[in-house]
């Protein structure tokens, strides 16, 4: 029988639209659900005017840290106290980690499909069969149904500074497109743009390397295969490809990677997994750096060492002339096994009170000590954003410890969590998101964006921090997202772009924030381009959206389609052939690359392996 769907007032069939209205009637914006004052909270310039100050954000969160400096720490991080404090002991994990899984379905997009024109010109204010102002399916019988009849697009990845997107069926086929300056998408060329979605493959292994999940930064791309073997491609000018070669800048053909400790059997790598002793299971990638995470959820990072990206306690900066700083990055994935809390958390978290004045040193920067299982933890989930981490620690078997976030690298806007505007060069634990609050709503997942983070709980609330427009406060601690949380919607799904945030719920309700200028919010022709407050996706309205994953310029979404329901919400779906764009392709066809906008070769900063 056909699920039925539930509103938030646990109502069937049209109460997911009741639960969108107030009293007073219609509206788009989820602050028109009258809810009592005393349940809200003032988070940043989202739930509130434009002209509204950030006032109890702090008010509202841990008062931890709070004598420590904005000030950043000096270029080479010292190495914590050796005061540990973990009285607990190891956690027992619940393994292997498993690749990325969501419920597969139908890939859509919204935004523009011309990746060249993100971050260097506007959309037309008449949108070309190419640009896609709402979420649009996206070549499901011209493209994917011409190459697969049955499979399903079981995972998608792209990232708040990247112009291109891979899609990755459920039968491990993978497909890339959108800007190819510098081959990340790894065909064997570069180009403006690639506008249809094309198979991606290994050199000299085609049809016999599947895949599990992907990563893309904003010049390069990295294939997870169902091997364990990791594949990169593109941009290389900080070693964010970890081919253990930072003398070769790009490359336009997927490279197998080099990860610390990983063997190959002799049978070069095939499909039975005992032909490798570290399985890569994960992938994330930023700006110019990447992460991956293996079975037994270690983390291993390569790539730029600024910020303190790398989470090995350093930046490696160093003076290259007057006025000019380099930065000795990674060109090989290293396993990162040191884990900090700060010594206030520590503090508490053992039973006891700070001093005033305590927890800082002389210069006013926050005390951390490392965890004494920071050897042996386990990382369930990793997101970068720009310049800054987050990730999720894995769930253990007793399950009775709730798992810890951890964020690192700029904390700009206090996208880290800790309530000050400081880098931080190990992975540290976020002190507010533990403790009996969470003990039966424990984090189970979280997305980077370009300067701000998300945390999604088992109960599906959702915590946020940072900055993702550019007018008004930033939220310096992870703050609840009450308009869905008083109003019980469950999000079982949230992503984060150069300038959104979505959050899609178990209702069939997506929401969207934040400012798009090519459509990337999906709020549809002649809406606004922008909004302070979540506002509804009313294209997907009833529609299970089991991820989303947000870029520059565009947005993509997975969309269940399962039963008779699930066709029945996709009706109101636009959707895109290739026919539909065929001028738009002939066109691109004859389009120069415009790499030299921003080419990674032009940036200012001397790659030195480290």
């Amino acid at each position: 029988m056909p699920r039925k769907r539930k509103s938030a007032n646990g109502t069937e069939g049209q109460g997911v639209r009741s639960s969108r209205r107030s009293a007073g009637g219609a509206a788009d914006d989820l602050t028109a659900v009258a809810v009592d004052p005393s349940m809200m909270n003032v988070w940043g310039d989202f739930m509130a005017d434009e002209s509204t100050t950030n006032t109890t954000t702090a008010a509202a969160a841990s008062t931890n840290d709070q004598a420590a400096s904005a000030s950043k720490p000096a270029a080479t991080a010292t190495t914590p106290s050796s005061t540990f404090s973990s009285p607990s002991g190891p956690r027992s994990y619940a393994l292997p980690i498993q690749p990325p899984k969501a419920t597969p379905g139908l890939l859509a997009q919204t935004g523009t499909l011309d990746a060249s024109v993100p971050g260097r010109s506007s959309i037309s204010k008449t949108p070309a069969t190419h640009e896609f102002e709402c979420p649009t399916l996206l070549f499901p019988q011209s493209v994917f149904g011409s190459i697969t009849t049955t499979a399903k697009i079981a995972h998608i990845a792209t990232s708040p500074t990247s112009c291109h997107s891979v899609a990755i069926t459920t039968d491990g086929m993978a497909f890339g497109w959108g800007r190819n300056e510098t081959g990340q998408l790894g065909l064997g060329y570069t180009s403006a743009v690639v506008p249809l979605p094309t198979q991606l493959s290994i050199p000299g292994e085609e049809g016999e390397i599947t895949f599990v999940a992907a990563g893309v930064g904003k010049y390069h791309t990295i294939l997870v295969g169902s091997n364990g073997i990791a594949y990169a491609s593109g941009g290389n000018v900080c070693g964010q490809l970890g081919i253990n070669n930072g003398g070769v800048k790009q490359i336009e053909k997927f490279r197998k990677c080099a990860v610390m400790g990983q063997v190959v059997g002799d049978s070069g790598g095939g499909e039975d997994e005992d032909d490798v002793n570290v399985k890569i299971v994960q992938v994330s990638c930023g700006e110019e750096v990447s992460a991956l995470l293996c079975s037994s959820g270690h983390l291993y990072t390569t790539g730029s060492s600024e910020h303190g990206l790398l989470g090995n306690g350093e930046t490696g900066e160093y003076i290259i002339t007057a006025g000019r700083l380099g930065y000795a990055n990674c060109a090989k994935f290293t396993r990162r096994s040191i884990f900090v809390q700060s010594e206030a958390d520590a503090t508490a978290a053992a039973g006891g009170t700070t001093a005033v004045g305590g927890g800082v040193d002389s210069s006013g920067k926050v005390k951390c000590v490392p965890l004494e299982d920071g050897g042996q933890i386990s990382l369930a989930s990793i997101s970068c954003g720009k310049n800054h981490f987050v990730a999720v620690e894995a769930a253990t078997t007793s399950g009775t410890d709730v798992p810890r976030v951890f964020t690192w690298g700029s904390g700009d806007y206090g996208c880290l969590g800790h309530g000050i505007q400081a880098d931080e060069y190990y992975p540290r634990l976020v002190g507010a998101l533990r403790g009996p609050m969470f003990a039966s709503n424990h984090p189970v997942d979280a997305v980077a964006g370009s300067n701000c983070s998300l945390v999604r709980t088992k109960n599906g609330h959702v915590y946020y921090v940072g900055k993702h427009r550019q007018v008004g406060e930033a939220t310096m601690r992870f703050t609840l997202i009450d308009a869905l949380a008083n109003n019980s919607h469950n999000v079982v799904a949230i992503g984060a772009g150069s300038a959104t945030v979505f959050c899609s719920t178990k209702a069939g309700v997506t929401v969207s924030w934040g400012m798009g200028s090519h459509g990337e919010l999906g709020y549809g022709t002649g809406e606004n381009k922008s909004s302070a407050k979540p506002k509804f996706v009313n294209v997907l309205d009833s529609c299970l959206v089991s991820a989303v994953a947000c870029g520059m310029g565009h947005t993509l979404f997975l969309i269940s389609n399962e039963d008779a329901e699930d066709a029945k919400a996709l009706k109101k779906v636009p959707k895109v052939e290739k026919d539909d764009i065929a001028q738009f392709v002939e066109q691109i066809k004859g389009k120069k690359s415009d790499a030299g906008a921003d080419e990674p070769a032009k940036k200012k900063q001397k790659s030195k392996k480290k």
